[in-house]
């Protein structure tokens, strides 16, 4: 057995004498690695019976082939539902197509040109006209026309409200019990409530399965990307998310047709739920080791990491990971323990509230665009997302998280003021004009919503991880609800919620200015940590080296 030159990978945590050895074959028997082609691509690693975290762990394998095949399965899995339970409800009754029955009172109507011709027919009203759009949609079979198209507007607004319920209940479910747990309990309730809303008798239960599904739809999404990025070393997790959201943007092919394909919303929801079905997969997934580590379970966090050393042709002995001294803190923790984790808990909070009210009223503005409403929304849904996952792949890890950040609010910014100026000024009737203007705002609020999720993972530790997640989440849940209904203040002046949206731009812009920089940094684990942090930040090319407060 022959001793190589200490591995120049392992990060200056105080393990920097960590070695690396090939191994003897009838070590790699005990390793149950088998055949002499393994031999040469397994190595044995010494920690010197020091204290590490489990990402300094990550940083000393031989390779990580085995932690990016369980991350693009637990993305694979996902896709799905991904984006069905989003989006469902805003393509399900895009350009809708009616026609009123000869010799009708709705026809007369229609030939003087009285509007919605629709409401105030009477008793008979829905005899004298018919759909003619091929999707049949809750709309349709509910009748949430005239006086009842208010409870479309609850429909869609239930879900969200199902979020704002499920976050603050999943976050701290996972924190205290464990990814796994939180994984199999949000995948189930976002199981059943695609399996209910498919079978919905009446109205009153749609409105109240819809809230099932938005429980378990906003803490599926937040626990099952904290549980993938956890088995990510810091030099590779913008990567990895890219991976992710290119899960998501596949998401966004495979599941959004359905909603016109299938033609019936009760099938689209009804296949969603058998879909996920092969998803339970998930659960003979290790639990992430972080996670455990944070329960104080060391042993099964130990064990996890020697299976997973194994399955990247490595093998650990003399370590010991650092215990948390503190478990199942709460959210009082991130705002009323001390006040640097506050105000960072509040910055971030503002960053995701900025990004969504910018991403879904671009969305939503996106339906008054020229043209069909469903290509419009497809286009700016899919396109930009795949530019901005190149975007990030290629930049991100040069320039930094902070930098970044701030780049992309500038070209929102500005794309908003030549938005406002069109508005004001001419007119955005020209499709020509508008979509490549909507594209670029689009890409660049898009950018900074992932670049939110990434600094948040980055900056809170694993006993708050999840809770810090959660608590942005609901914020950002609040600017999807807002950014809708900004468009209602443009009919009293022209370019209202440009104005709305752009001055929360720049309000973000000049606190991000104290965001701290993550890149290269090892995901924490304890609540000190977080607190040292917040005294100091890296700021050199590397993520190591210089700091500054936040």
């Amino acid at each position: 057995m022959t001793n190589e030159s200490p591995d120049s990978s392992f990060p200056d945590h105080g393990t920097e004498h960590a070695t690396s050895r090939q191994l003897h074959p009838s070590t790699l028997d005990r390793m149950g690695v088998s055949g002499e082609g393994d031999i040469e691509n397994v190595k044995e690693v010494d920690l010197g019976g020091r204290l590490v975290d489990v990402a300094d762990v990550w940083e000393v394998m031989s390779t990580l082939r085995y932690n990016f095949i369980l991350l693009m399965g637990l993305t694979l899995v996902a896709l799905p539902v991904d984006q069905t339970a989003y989006f469902h409800p805003v393509l399900t009754t895009g350009d809708l197509t009616w026609e009123c029955l000869p010799d009708t009172e709705c026809a007369r109507r229609q030939a003087e040109g009285t509007g919605d011709v629709r409401c105030g027919l009477g008793h008979n009203g829905t005899a004298q006209w018919r759909y003619t759009s091929p999707q049949w949609t809750e709309v349709e079979e509910f009748s949430l026309i005239c006086g009842r198209a208010w409870y479309y507007a609850l429909y869609n607004s239930l879900y969200q409200a199902g979020i704002l319920i499920g976050l603050p209940l999943l976050g701290t479910l996972s924190d205290w019990k464990g990814r796994h747990l939180g994984t199999l309990v949000s995948w189930t309730i976002l199981m059943s409530g695609f399996l209910l809303l498919s079978v919905a008798p009446n109205l009153w239960m749609l409105l109240l399965f819809q809230v099932v599904l938005g429980v378990g739809g906003g803490g599926f999404y937040t626990i099952t990307f904290a549980r993938r990025m956890e088995l990510i070393p810091a030099q590779y997790r913008n990567r990895a998310q890219c991976i992710i959201n290119l899960g998501e943007m596949s998401g966004y092919a495979t599941t959004l047709p359905l909603c016109f394909w299938l033609g019936n919303w009760r099938y689209t929801l009804a296949l969603s739920a058998f879909l996920m079905l092969p998803g339970y997969v998930l659960f003979v997934f290790p639990e992430s080791p972080q996670s455990a580590v944070a329960q104080n379970k060391m042993s099964e966090a130990r064990s996890t990491i020697q299976y997973l050393a194994s399955r990247n042709n490595t093998r650990l002995i003399n370590f010991n990971l650092k215990p948390v001294t503190e478990i199942r803190l709460g959210y009082r923790d991130l705002f009323l323990r001390d006040g640097r984790a506050r105000i960072l808990t509040l910055r971030m909070m503002f960053v995701w509230f900025t990004a969504s009210i910018t991403s879904y009223s671009l969305t939503y503005m996106a339906l008054n665009l020229p043209g069909s409403q469903i290509t419009n929304f497809l286009i700016l849904s899919t396109l930009p997302y795949l530019v901005e996952i190149a975007i990030r792949f290629l930049v991100i890890d040069v320039v930094g998280r902070r930098t970044c950040l701030l780049i992309c609010l500038v070209i929102t910014g500005l794309g908003l003021t030549t938005m406002l100026i069109l508005t004001s000024f001419f007119s955005l009737s020209s499709l020509s004009v508008s979509m490549p203007l909507y594209f670029l705002v689009k890409i660049s609020s898009g950018i900074v919503f992932t670049l939110a999720y990434l600094i948040t993972l980055e900056l809170f530790p694993t006993v708050l991880r999840q809770q810090a997640l959660h608590v942005c989440s609901m914020m950002a849940r609040v600017g999807s609800v807002s950014g809708p209904m900004l468009g209602l203040l443009d009919g009293l002046y022209p370019g209202t919620s440009i104005w709305i949206i752009l001055g929360v731009v720049v309000v973000c812009f000049v606190m991000c200015f104290r965001v701290p920089e993550t890149r290269g940094q090892p995901l924490m684990d304890s609540f000190e940590q977080l607190i040292g942090y917040g005294c100091a930040t890296p700021t050199t090319a590397k993520g190591k080296g210089g700091y500054d407060r936040f």
